[in-house]
Formats: structure tokens, sequence, C-alpha cells
């Protein structure tokens, strides 16, 4: 089992683009996958308090220096992809309408990879995709490098719809893992940890599973602390949460693991 066709999403002015990209080149040459970039760029962003005349070509050059921004990535785009080894790939250009974009993507998309980017015009649009997709999103942290992402996973397990998604979404991740932990947080040992076990076993995953009891921090926390003192360079989880036009519910979980991750994080719901 393995993903087929990935999606890479840069951001417009983002410094952390060549890292997105590093990962997604990566993973579509370890999973043998047709990679698919594009530019995604927001509205321009005028305050409503603005009093001063806007010039009329404002939109115009706006997009206009967008367009170029995608052409020079689509040349760095596909550099890339050649010193990674990847098969198959092409570029879409730019994406103005963000959402709507991803969305129409989505059908033929195993897999998209985003950039955290936690602040400024973008500071909506791992939720947003990941709650409104039905695609695994693979977030790219704000800092570090990540060469190899996937060796020793850590999957933040408890036993509902969106986890359950998260654990098939990210099957090729699992079964090509050189160690998997499964991390239950506060959870009593009801017995159908066991059944994740044979269920992983049955996919080729041998899955070492690990109950923390988390007194003095809370869950999400205690998620990130096991990334560091386990050495796991890829978090595997639920995104649990609802979205309204762009204003994210997330539960306290998904959203504390989104805003302080360390190493890319998969995330289905």
């Amino acid at each position: 089992m393995s993903y087929r066709s990935i999606c890479v999403g840069l951001l417009r002015g983002d410094a952390r683009n060549q890292d997105t990209l590093d990962a997604a080149a990566e993973i579509a040459a370890a999973q043998d996958a047709h990679l698919t970039g594009m530019l995604l760029i927001p509205p321009l962003n005028i305050p409503v308090y603005a009093a001063i005349p806007l010039p009329d070509d404002l939109m115009t050059n706006y997009y206009e220096d967008a367009e170029k921004e995608a052409e020079g990535l689509r040349a760095v785009f596909e550099d890339r992809c050649r010193a990674a080894g990847v098969s198959s790939f092409e570029w879409q250009g730019s994406a103005q309408n963000i959402v709507e974009s991803l969305l129409n993507v989505a059908p033929v998309t195993d897999l998209f990879v985003l950039s955290q980017h936690g602040g400024g015009d973008y500071s909506w649009l791992i939720g947003e995709a990941s709650l409104a997709l039905g695609v695994p999103i693979m977030a790219i942290p704000e800092a570090g490098n990540f060469e190899n992402i996937g060796k020793s996973v850590l999957l933040a397990w408890t036993p509902k719809r969106e986890c359950a998604r998260a654990v098939r979404d990210a099957m090729p991740m699992l079964q090509a893992a050189d160690r998997v932990i499964v991390f239950r947080g506060n959870a009593d040992d009801d017995g159908r940890d066991v059944g994740l076990g044979a269920y992983l076993a049955r996919h080729g995953v041998t899955a070492e599973i690990k109950h923390v009891v988390a007194k003095e921090v809370s869950v999400g926390d205690a998620v990130l602390n096991a990334v560091t003192d386990e050495g796991c360079d890829l978090i595997v989880m639920g995104a649990y949460g609802h979205s309204r036009v762009r204003e994210l519910a997330f539960g306290g979980v998904t959203r504390n693991v989104l805003e302080h991750m360390t190493v890319p994080t998969l995330l289905s719901h």
C-alpha cells in the first residue's frame, strides 16, 4: 500500500516553502507517487480602517507579482523533484481561491503537504484544510529540517472515528516505518488497544502500545513530550473539531499539537 498522488501547496512569501517542498519531494520519492505543486495566494489584505485612497492598479499588481512568484517557484519545484528522484510531477501554477482550489484537487489526491505557518494570512489554513478536504494533511512545522519523515512514528490514539480514519490514511507511512508507538494518554486499558495492535499487525505494522498518565500536563503536551523522549519524527493523529467559514473550533489536544508541533504531523478528520 502506498500513496500514489501527493499535492504540495506552497504559500506565497513563506520562508518555509523550500523546507515544505523538500519534505513533499522526499515522501513522493519514497512512495513512488506523482507530486503536484501549486502556489497558494491569499486575498489581498486591505485594512478596513484604511483612509487613504488606494491605487486603481493595486489588485492588478498584487496578482501579477504573485504570478511571477509562481513562475519562479515552478523551476525550483521541478529541480527539487528531479534531485529527489520523484518519477512523476507537475506544476499547476497559482491558486487565488485557496480552499476551493484544494477542494478541486482533493478527489484525486491521497495526501496534501502544507506548511504549518502559524501566523499571518495563513494561520487558518491547516485547520481549514484538515476539516474540509477529506484528505489527510501532512503539516510541516515552522522550524526544523526533516530529511527522514516517518522512520519513527508516534500514533496518538483514541478509539474514535477521526483517529481510526487517521490510522487508515497514514497506513503507507506506518508500513514503511522502522518503529510505531501507539500513544494512549489518560486512558483505561479496556481491551480495544489489543484490537488496534492486531489490526496494525494484519497490515504488516508492528506497534508498541504505551499508556501515559498525564497528571501535571495536558494530553497534548504529553504527546509533544513523548515525541521528544522517544525520538519520533512524525505524529499521526485525528483532527477533532468543526469549521464554520474559517472559524475553527478544535478539540484541545488537536489545537495544542497543531500550534506547538516540532515534527511533521499527519492529520485526518
